[in-house]
């Protein structure tokens, strides 16, 4: 009987390290608009930011592993259709959050300052620059994953 390779292979870890980066460039949010990473949901002073942001990496770790395992699991089946579907199942998923919280995210300041309405438009804030970087690494880190997979396991499947 032949064994499909271990879904939980190279990619499964590097979902795994990616969701731990993500998780790491974001903590300076955390530390300096932590209402505005909290969504506004409910006041920052309320909870312990160390537990919410702890998780946070549990969860983006789950997500990431999540649909890793499952789009792994349809492609060794040669079930492409299955595969695409959790891509876009994700990305639905993913949209979906954007568009429920965006207005949230479009602002920066205290829990108070939003529900007044006081709180500054995210261009004009002094996040704004941090974001930018941020953006850009998390791109060129992500992307440059994929192609590292990408290669790698074409050089694997040559062997």
């Amino acid at each position: 009987m032949a064994k499909k390779p271990n879904v939980f292979g190279l990619s499964a870890w590097v979902t795994v390290g990616f969701a731990l980066f993500f998780w790491a460039t974001v903590t300076w949010f955390v530390v300096h608009s932590p209402d505005w990473m909290l969504s506004y949901f409910i006041p920052a002073k309320q909870v312990s930011l160390f537990w919410v942001h702890g998780l946070f990496a549990i969860t983006l770790i789950t997500a990431g592993l999540s649909g890793h395992t499952l789009t792994a699991a349809f492609l060794q089946r040669s079930n492409v259709p299955g595969a695409i579907g959790c891509l876009i199942a994700g990305a639905l998923i993913w949209i979906g959050l954007w568009v429920l919280t965006l207005d949230r995210y479009m602002v920066v300041g205290t829990y108070a300052e939003f529900l007044s309405g006081r709180a500054q438009p995210l261009q004009q804030s002094a996040i704004t620059g941090a974001m930018n970087i941020v953006g850009v690494i998390q791109g060129l880190v992500g992307v440059g994953l994929l192609a590292w997979i990408f290669t790698k396991g074409r050089s694997l499947r040559a062997r």
